[in-house]
């Protein structure tokens, strides 16, 4: 499934009632729900984040200036008179810990800092265009000195550029982070199956904070709300559900419902679950479960550690004793080839044609069971193996390990490569 296309149309939906640039500017709409009823969210403190790349420093002082991170991502820009003296300005892409956040958090020193005028940040999402959801409830959170992430929305979206910003007078551990979501934002599901989908919300919020900008109204010297454990999306934010593709879903109570994938079907589908809210500004605003159905089963491919992700397979194709496992039309991210050769057992990786291999494929980089020994100075196979673990009634099972997967020029470069499968068997003998 391509997750462009829902992305596209959430800015359409946006488009039609706002405009593409998310200001303060859009009509606010004078009924208000139910009264105020109080979110169970309690706080959660999360670990401080290791840093995960290069760190960027600048000596700036009262005349203002600008650092960007090492990746490009992220900017600072401070302007005149916000400081007095000449201050070391650092930043450096961390482990993201804040769990709504999205992609790589940053830390920005130093963290005792109080600026005389607002800097503002600013953040580039094409790298994770596909997962921030709901536009007009993404936002920026800081991590606390009590490990709590506080969300605290943003001061401006632009879509069309693709870059979210935050004014501040003060540094910290900074994540971008939804405070609503559907869960799962992504799976994938098997004929037969069904899905619960859930609405769930990261914060407490007032009825005129769903949105962003936050209205300055919530508790404390900066407008936001605590990150916790999520908590059922409130009735009084849910319009209603639907569903674009096969299957049904059956609502279970206001913010969950639960989806069932048709009972038979070939090759690959998608469908989405959508949730319309009621907000405080008029405008049509989805959250979206995005759902991949195959009928030849799914991979779950995990790269250097990364939270794994599932896509559909196509069928496992058989030859002799051969068995070769894809992806169709790149779904995952790029082209995935699993090779071995065998049943039931564990296969070690070869660079003999034919022999076992991992291969994956992305626009950018590709990995593959082998690598650039520097001591032997050649091309090696790489450690970890195969494990095939079922083989029955037309259906293979198993994972695999790539202990030091190559890549990059002259694969001289070593990561890990990890994940699992379930898919179909065609046998090309017995068609």
């Amino acid at each position: 499934m391509n997750l462009k296309n829902n992305y596209v149309y959430i800015l359409l939906a946006y488009a039609t009632s706002c405009g593409l640039l998310l200001t303060t500017s859009c009509k606010k709409d004078p009924v208000s729900p139910d009264p105020e009823i109080s979110i169970a969210i309690t706080p959660l403190p999360r670990p401080v984040g290791v840093a995960k790349g290069e760190i960027s420093s600048k000596s700036i002082g009262a005349a203002g200036g600008t650092l960007v991170s090492a990746d490009g991502r992220l900017q600072i820009a401070i302007p005149a008179g916000a400081l007095t003296e000449d201050k070391l300005i650092s930043v450096q892409p961390v482990e993201q810990t804040n769990i709504a956040g999205i992609g790589l958090s940053y830390r920005l020193t130093p963290h005792q800092l109080t600026f005389k005028k607002k800097v503002t940040l600013s953040l580039g999402l094409e790298e994770v265009a596909e997962q921030i959801g709901l536009p007009q409830t993404l936002g920026f959170a800081y991590q606390q000195e009590d490990q709590v992430w506080k969300y605290v929305g943003a001061s401006r979206v632009d879509m069309v550029q693709k870059t979210i910003s935050y004014e501040t007078t003060h540094f910290s551990d900074w994540s971008l982070m939804n405070k609503l979501s559907l869960s799962p934002y992504e799976a994938t599901v098997e004929p037969g199956q069904s899905q619960s989908v859930r609405a769930l919300i990261y914060t407490q919020t007032k009825w005129d904070d769903l949105l962003t900008p936050l209205t300055g109204s919530s508790e404390g010297a900066e407008p936001g709300y605590p990150v916790g454990t999520p908590a059922a999306l409130p009735s009084r934010f849910i319009d209603t559900w639907e569903l674009t593709g096969p299957g049904k879903i059956v609502k279970a109570d206001a913010s969950t419902v639960t989806y069932q994938a048709p009972a038979a079907m070939n090759g690959s589908a998608a469908a989405t679950v959508s949730l319309k809210l009621k907000a405080p500004r008029a405008g049509t605003y989805l959250l979206l479960s995005n759902l991949h159905l195959s009928g030849n089963g799914w991979i779950e491919l995990s790269i250097a550690g990364a939270a794994p992700v599932r896509f559909p397979a196509s069928s496992a194709a058989k030859s002799g004793n051969q068995y070769l496992l894809s992806n169709p039309e790149n779904e995952g991210g790029g082209y995935f080839l699993l090779r071995w050769n065998g049943g039931v057992g564990e296969y070690g990786y070869s660079i003999a044609n034919g022999g076992n291999h991992f291969h994956f494929q992305t626009s950018t980089t590709t990995y593959m069971s082998r690598y650039l020994d520097e001591i032997v100075k050649d091309i090696v196979p790489s450690g970890g193996k195969i494990n095939i673990t079922k083989l029955e009634n037309g259906w293979v099972e198993g994972a695999f390990h790539v202990t030091n997967a190559g890549y990059g020029q002259f694969l001289m470069s070593t990561t890990t490569a990890n994940g699992r499968f379930r898919a179909k068997v065609f046998d090309s003998g017995k068609r």
